[in-house]
């Protein structure tokens, strides 16, 4: 099980590690569920010879398709399935605007899975080349600690390492539910908000792209200056800041931008 990889589907570019399958960027959900191996986790009650009646506080999960065991958790967990959590980022995330790029199932039989979708048009801001992806991750497992995960990335998610880097991402928003017996419904509020965080990605464009025009006068460039590089009191026994703004001052007087072709 190389990176972590139980079952992986993946759109366009093949992952680094070479594993996957390949599939249509237009794939329907229910095609993507199947690829995906997102299983149906089942409960079951838990016995300890020589007791005859089930231990009263827990219940075991297992997989419904394999029957494999997946993990003990306590009566109070509440089972969210890793399609439950697909289509809540799907339909949040715009549904039909939001096109699918990778999912998969991670660790010990499955016991995790991810899906990670991409608004089909990337932001371009005047002057930069370089598009920002889009990304939405939802996350979740049945291993009794993991927590369903919306969020807002930066890294395209191909296996467990990956996933650690854009869960570890401090900027977007994010949101965290324990699988307790209002997992349900709070699932559904994030979506709300989610949704409104895809609407922003529109504002936000505009704002940049506003931003990228605007002049930028000697006076504010001080105020920047001193307020992310200040100078100690002293400043003789720190010439890197000192030179590090010089640089900054001397960048923006002769300096042509990310491409110099802003009018």
């Amino acid at each position: 099980m190389s990176h972590d990889i139980s079952k992986m589907v993946y759109v366009g570019t093949e992952p680094w590690h070479g594993l996957g399958t390949a599939l249509q960027a237009n794939t329907d959900y229910d095609t993507l569920v199947q690829a995906a191996g997102f299983y149906t986790a089942v409960e079951r009650p838990v016995f300890s010879p020589p007791m005859v009646e089930a231990i009263p506080d827990r219940k075991a999960l297992f997989r419904e398709d394999t029957g494999e065991y997946l993990s003990t958790v306590s009566k109070g967990y509440e089972v969210v399935q890793f399609a439950e959590v697909a289509r809540t980022l799907m339909e949040a995330a715009g549904g039909v605007r939001c096109i699918f790029h990778t999912a998969g199932t991670l660790g010990r039989n499955g016991v995790r899975g991810w899906l990670l979708g991409e608004l089909p048009e990337p932001l371009l801001v005047r002057g930069d080349k370089s598009p920002i992806k889009r990304y939405v991750l939802g996350y979740c497992g049945h291993d009794g600690t993991t927590a369903i995960t919306l969020k807002n990335v930066a890294t395209r998610v191909v296996c467990q390492n990956t996933l650690g880097v854009a869960l570890s991402e401090k900027d977007g928003a994010e949101w965290h539910i324990p699988h307790t017996t209002s997992a349900k419904v709070r699932l559904e509020e994030a979506a709300q908000a989610f949704r409104l965080l895809v609407e922003g990605y529109e504002r936000f464009g505009e704002l940049a792209n506003h931003l990228a025009i605007q002049p930028f006068s000697e006076h504010q460039l001080q105020l920047v200056l001193n307020r992310v590089m200040p100078l100690p009191e002293d400043e003789a026994k720190h010439p890197r800041i000192t030179n590090a703004r010089n640089k900054v001052v001397e960048l923006f007087h002769t300096g042509t931008g990310i491409e110099g072709d802003i009018q």
